[in-house]
């Protein structure tokens, strides 16, 4: 996702400088700036995690119930 985010905003950047040079004005300028934001802060997106597994802490006196699927919850009594 990271070399994806750089690749586009690299792209959306080399446009919009050729769109200044070619009609220079307030907004080809303003879309310069954008573009070469997007680009500095894509350079600060992490790679991808991996998930962790479900955890869950319950008090004494309460039932917890947890399930990564479907999940049919009948019966449930107090100890």
């Amino acid at each position: 996702m990271r070399l994806a985010a750089i690749l586009a905003s690299s792209t959306a950047l080399l446009l919009s400088l050729a769109w200044l040079i070619y009609k220079p004005a307030f907004d080809s300028a303003v879309a310069v700036a954008a573009c070469a934001a997007a680009l500095f802060s894509s350079f600060f997106l992490k790679g991808e995690r991996k998930a962790k597994g479900q955890t869950q802490h319950v008090s004494g006196s309460s039932v917890g119930i947890q399930a990564g699927r479907d999940a049919s919850v009948r019966d449930v009594k107090n100890h």
